[in-house]
């Protein structure tokens, strides 16, 4: 085996941005599972843009998730090297990710738009 990259090992963070979508308090507490392919970016700009939408009209709610990865185990891949918008950074976890939630919760309010952030652990099926 190669020697370790030293970012394997060291805890990322990875966003994901969701227009108009409130937390319900099953998943706050007890967290939910991505079913589907989950695409992430480590671009928190990128995650914001897709959270109040790219329309004029744009969007009066944000959900942010902020996947908190420990290690390389616990990342999606990264995908920029095939993405037709490499500059979106995308990370993409596998259907079936459960998101954990950590207990982190910040809501605040930028030009009449709320976000609200929810920190989640990523965590894979076996």
């Amino acid at each position: 085996a190669g020697a370790a990259r030293p970012d394997e090992r060291e805890p990322m963070d990875v966003w994901r941005g969701m227009k108009n979508l409130e937390l319900t308090e099953g998943f706050a507490t007890k967290g939910g599972t991505e079913v589907a392919p989950m695409s992430t970016t480590t671009d928190l700009r990128v995650a914001v843009s897709y959270s109040v939408g790219f329309s004029p009209a744009g969007a009066s709610r944000a959900l942010l998730f902020k996947l908190r990865a420990e290690s390389f185990m616990d990342r999606g891949a990264d995908l920029t090297f095939l993405s037709c918008f490499p500059g979106e950074a995308e990370m993409c976890f596998p259907p079936l990710t459960y998101l954990a939630p950590s207990g982190r919760r910040e809501v605040f309010v930028v030009e009449g738009v709320e976000f609200e952030v929810i920190e989640v652990e990523p965590k894979f099926g076996s």
